[in-house]
């Protein structure tokens, strides 16, 4: 497929210094902090919203200052997008819907942009706080929508290919950090997978152990959920939604340095959601 739009690119910089900046600048933006205290949502502070953008976090929060540079476009321009994502997740760590929500809108109305660009993010962000696609987790659909959030600022006619790929991006991170997390975690897909192949009896425990809190009961998920089979099925249906993602960013961009590094991560990315063979125990989920 043709890039639309093809620029110089930039040289790679220092991302994370440059979105340090953008945050305090925000969190130093008196229209921002006056407009959160008149919906009685405190501000975060800097050092609350730094610590979002610290590593590995730092990656994630410049996903689109990366995006719009291996679409060919200037990550100047996507920072904006960098910054609500910021906002975003600082709101929702809260646990305040109307945080997350409220916060990104608050500094989008303050940006000095097109009118065209104030109303494309705005459906983005509204879309996203209104969304209700419980086939797609959070994590997943924050991606896609920072990713088509970018391709605003350069390759608007492509925003659907780049939404796709930010989802899928997002699937794997998901994998990834539930499988990173140590024993107490079981990888969405490999509780799917486990899943698939169970018996009923065993399909209605692994469903109720889910429901359940505690590490006990997290422990025994992850457990139950590693048999040979299940963790078989997990591992083609990884390496197919690694393949997927690899391919729509090489439909998506020809070859430069960010499309390369996005292409290093989802290698990453797999590696760490692979289940390893110490995990494979436990009996057939027949």
């Amino acid at each position: 497929m043709p890039i639309t739009e093809k620029r110089a690119q930039p040289p790679l910089g220092n991302f994370a210094r440059t979105l340090r900046i953008a945050v305090r600048c925000v969190d130093a933006d008196l229209r921002l902090a006056t407009g959160l205290r008149a919906t009685a949502v405190a501000p975060p502070s800097s050092t609350e919203l730094l610590s979002q953008v610290q590593p590995p976090l730092v990656f994630a929060r410049l996903f689109a200052v990366i995006v719009a540079a291996a679409a060919g476009g200037s990550p100047h321009d996507a920072m904006p997008v960098s910054v609500m994502s910021s906002l975003w997740w600082a709101g929702a760590a809260t646990r305040t819907s109307a945080a997350a929500a409220g916060l990104p809108l608050l500094h989008l109305r303050s940006l000095d942009i097109s009118e065209d660009l104030r109303r494309g993010w705005t459906t983005d962000l509204e879309d996203m706080a209104n969304d209700a696609d419980s086939k797609s987790s959070t994590r997943s659909n924050a991606y896609a929508r920072d990713a088509v959030m970018a391709a605003r600022t350069c390759a608007p006619s492509d925003g659907s290919r780049w939404r796709e790929f930010g989802k899928l991006y997002g699937s794997l991170v998901d994998q990834a950090a539930a499988n990173s997390s140590g024993t107490d975690r079981t990888p969405p897909l490999l509780l799917a997978s486990a899943c698939k192949i169970a018996s009923t009896h065993r399909r209605q425990h692994l469903i109720r152990l889910g429901e359940e809190a505690g590490s006990n009961a997290r422990i025994a998920l992850r457990d139950l959920s590693s048999t040979p089979d299940a963790v078989q099925l997990y591992d083609r249906e990884i390496r197919d939604l690694h393949s997927r993602a690899v391919s729509a960013l090489a439909d998506l961009c020809g070859p430069n340095p960010y499309r390369a590094l996005l292409r290093s991560r989802l290698d990453e990315l797999l590696q760490h959601s692979l289940v390893r063979p110490r995990e494979m125990i436990g009996s057939s989920g027949s």
